[in-house]
């Protein structure tokens, strides 16, 4: 399927540059990856993101098991206010694409290059 054939959610409205600003987007290791007992949807990410550990929930189990995310480079936004779920406290969202015509999702990986814990702009 063409990217243009695919049906678009409306945009959100525009921020500004300051808005923007505020997001801090980094590259984050992932160290450790488990499926977490209490959810059919959830693995627990313990990611590395250049000054220590972090934890990171996020709905993408049924997309990739644990063992292929344990030493890759992800996006994370870092500075999302905390929230708990499944009684689990998530540091941060890493960034990914749903695709939801194809019932998918992709992580944004970082190049391998990247250094940990480097801002995304």
């Amino acid at each position: 399927m063409e990217p243009n054939e695919l049906e678009q959610e409306p945009f959100k409205p525009e921020i500004t540059l300051e808005d923007f600003q505020k997001l801090d987007l980094r590259v984050c290791q992932v160290v450790a990856c488990e499926e977490v007992v209490k959810s059919r949807n959830f693995l627990k990410l313990t990611v590395n993101d250049g000054q220590g550990e972090r934890t990171i929930m996020s709905t993408i189990r049924a997309y990739y098991k644990p063992a292929d995310l344990i030493g890759k480079k992800i996006v994370v936004l870092v500075n999302l206010a905390p929230h708990k779920f499944c009684g689990e406290v998530s540091e941060g969202m890493l960034i990914a694409v749903d695709i939801p015509d194809e019932d998918d999702c992709k992580v944004i990986f970082a190049h391998e290059d990247c250094p940990v814990g480097q801002r995304v702009s």
